[in-house]
């Protein structure tokens, strides 16, 4: 009952603690429209001269500044301080302080530039005093519609980089940032950026998070910046000229990009739509093309072609609609502008003929207003791909901090390895997949001078048995030991020197039969080694045919040598090691006759055969009928084990295989 009611109070102490916050601003400027605004001005007016009546504004500026910035510390120590507030409300209230600065000093900026471009003019020596906030309220008012955009303005901007903000952005520029280390305080930000640019591809899936990123620091950053300080400029001359109608056009400006806007998410549904309909033919022509055997061999050309036609037809359709929303969009923001320059011209001739505005200035203001519309569409089109590159940013650093799941290398090196392989109550289930056990309870040992055969249905869980004792995943329960040590405490480099493992499908390198045969060792073995491990596995046959011999290159993945060619030649990439365990996952499925024979040779004649245990996974009977133990693996559990002649007198799920058709199925 304690803890169900414990919330209750802290809810109401965030609530007013928000609400003290929002007071607190409040009474902040009300304290400056109601006190500062009449009082600085009469202060000041006595201490500055009035021949100065330029300084006289600077001085009431900065001293407005500096009361609102100790006002916002004030409510910000007394508000924001606290653990319980919301991110929100910090943010917004962090503001302040720039709030404060830009209030105090948007007058007096304008001042100064109104003295600089009337130099040499001759002007009365109060020219200055319609600029001083505290003789008008209309000025008085017209510091804070120049000053709030900025606030907020400044708001949305920290967030890139400020560190500790809530939205996550500061933290992963700061850190792209740290990437350049101590070089970055000696380069321009310019140069920065550019080496940012070239970040290079980690892995296939972050290629296009890095190039969004490389795209938005080194082009769109650059735009935001300039066409920020762009606009800023502008809308001061725009105030400068007329503040009556750079109010009409600030009014009227979310009007000009709020329907092109809507328009404009409609176009971008389109667009994905087009995208993926092109994905979506192109994976049926790449489909048939790699599959035409098959396709002729079914005689359906005619279909496929029909379906690859019908997905152009549906693209050709998205097409017409794409263009049509492109369209309608492109003419909705002209006429929008358009409209906008209509009423400006309509309203400014008012004041034309009004005497209030002079027709220079009218134009002056609408060529400044064109270029200023221009900077807000572009920042408004450019803000959102910088902060999707933050976002990929963020993306590319929260794969560089995974944690991998092998245990890091451990340290010991046997100096007397033997090759005793125990499984001790082994369980295993794949980390996407937790809740489904492939493993349960396995226990078996492998010696040396001993064959391990291991059989069993498809999807029993042999392959699982290579690849832990290749140390590729660990198990999630019980022991697995060599030479009575846990295998991830062995050294990384140590431990595959003695394990070695040959799959159904080995992968080779696109080079020479040499580098595939000596991949992986430390030091380069001699050509007498390589050639001896070929003639091991029998490849050297074939090899020695080829014109370069060893130097010929096997094609990228191996692909210009059949199947039996490349298990051949993994095979002697497993053998040049001289490995205390060796595992044979189905390696020898596409051996022809005379190389199976020699296999056979090499696993239960060969002289080497007493310093190596053996695990062999296979469905050729012939290899496994000499083993010295069988291990039947079914559903993860060893069923039944023995030699071949004990398994068949049982007559249990080993026999059954043997007696299914092709002596080699699974049981029913």
């Amino acid at each position: 009952m304690a803890s169900s009611g414990s919330p209750a109070p802290c809810g109401r102490l965030c609530l007013s603690q928000a609400s003290l916050a929002w007071l607190g601003a409040t009474l902040l400027l009300l304290a400056d429209c109601v006190l500062l605004r009449p009082a600085l001005p009469r202060i000041f007016s006595l201490l500055v001269p009035a021949a100065l009546p330029l300084l006289r504004v600077w001085a009431v500026g900065l001293s407005r500044s500096a009361v609102l910035w100790l006002g916002a510390r004030r409510v910000l120590r007394a508000t924001v301080g606290s653990k319980s507030e919301s991110a929100g409300v910090q943010g917004w209230l962090a503001a302040l302080e720039p709030l404060a600065a830009a209030l105090g000093l948007a007058l007096p900026g304008l001042a100064l530039f109104r003295e600089l471009a009337s130099w040499g003019v001759s002007r009365d020596a109060d020219s200055t005093r319609l600029l001083h906030w505290g003789s008008r309220f209309d000025a008085f008012a017209l510091s804070y519609a120049a000053a709030l955009p900025a606030a907020a303005m400044w708001h949305k901007l920290r967030r890139l980089w400020v560190p500790g903000d809530h939205g996550g952005s500061a933290e992963a520029v700061r850190r792209l940032l740290g990437c350049l280390g101590s070089e970055i305080r000696r380069l321009p930000l310019v140069l920065v950026l550019l080496v940012l640019s070239c970040l290079g591809a980690i892995t296939s899936r972050v290629t296009e998070d890095t190039s969004t990123l490389s795209e938005s620091l080194s082009h769109q950053l650059s735009l935001v910046l300039w066409y920020l300080v762009r606009g800023l400029c502008l809308l001061g001359l725009m105030l400068w000229g007329s503040p009556s109608l750079t109010m009409v056009a600030l009014v009227a400006l979310p009007l000009l990009f709020i329907l092109p806007k809507k328009l404009g998410k409609w176009h971008e549904v389109l667009e994905a739509q087009v995208r993926k309909s092109l994905a979506e033919s192109s994976q049926v022509a790449i489909e048939v093309l790699s599959a035409m055997p098959t396709v002729r061999s079914f005689a359906n050309e005619e279909g496929e072609a029909q379906k690859f036609r019908q997905k152009l037809q549906e693209m050709k359709t998205l097409n017409k609609n794409e263009a049509l929303a492109y369209a309608v969009n492109l003419w909705t923001t002209s006429i929008s502008g358009m409209l906008l320059k209509v009423g400006i011209l309509y309203i400014g001739g008012q004041l034309v003929t009004s005497g209030a505005v002079s027709s220079g200035s009218l134009v002056t203001f609408v060529l400044y207003q064109i270029q200023f519309t221009e900077a807000v569409e572009v920042l408004l089109s450019t803000y959102p791909r910088v902060r999707k590159a933050v976002g990929s940013s963020e993306k590319i650093f929260e794969y560089l901090d995974r944690i991998p799941r092998c245990p890091a290398s451990g340290v010991l090196t046997s100096l007397n390895s033997e090759g005793v392989v125990q499984f001790q109550d082994v369980s295993f289930a794949y980390p996407n997949r937790p809740d489904v056990p492939v493993l349960q309870g396995l226990t078996f040992t492998l010696r040396p001078g001993e064959v391990t055969a291991l059989v069993g249905p498809n999807g029993s869980g042999k392959s699982t048995v290579a690849a832990l004792l290749q140390n590729l995943y660990q198990p999630t329960g019980g022991q697995l030991l060599l030479d009575g040590k846990p295998l991830p405490q062995y050294e990384h480099h140590y431990l595959h020197q003695w394990v070695a493992a040959v799959g159904q499908e080995p992968q080779l390198f696109g080079r020479s039969f040499q580098e595939n045969i000596a991949y992986g060792l430390i030091q380069k073995p001699t050509m007498e080694k390589v050639i001896a491990a070929a003639m091991k596995a029998g490849a050297h046959s074939f090899i020695s045919e080829l014109p370069q011999g060893y130097d010929t290159e096997v094609g990228e993945a191996g692909n210009q040598l059949s199947g039996g060619q490349r298990q051949a030649v993994a095979l002697a990439r497993a053998l040049i090691r001289n490995p205390y365990v060796l595992i044979l996952d189905d390696a020898t499925s596409a051996l022809d006759a005379n190389s199976q024979l020699r296999v056979e040779q090499l696993l239960y004649e060969s002289p080497e055969r007493y310093s190596r245990s053996v695990l062999l996974i296979t469905q050729r009977l012939s290899s496994v009928e000499q083993a010295d133990h069988i291990l039947f693996l079914d559903g993860g559990t060893i069923c039944e084990a023995g030699t071949h002649q004990q398994l068949m007198k049982n007559k249990g799920r080993y026999w059954a295989m043997v007696q299914a058709p092709g002596g080699s199925g699974a049981p029913e």
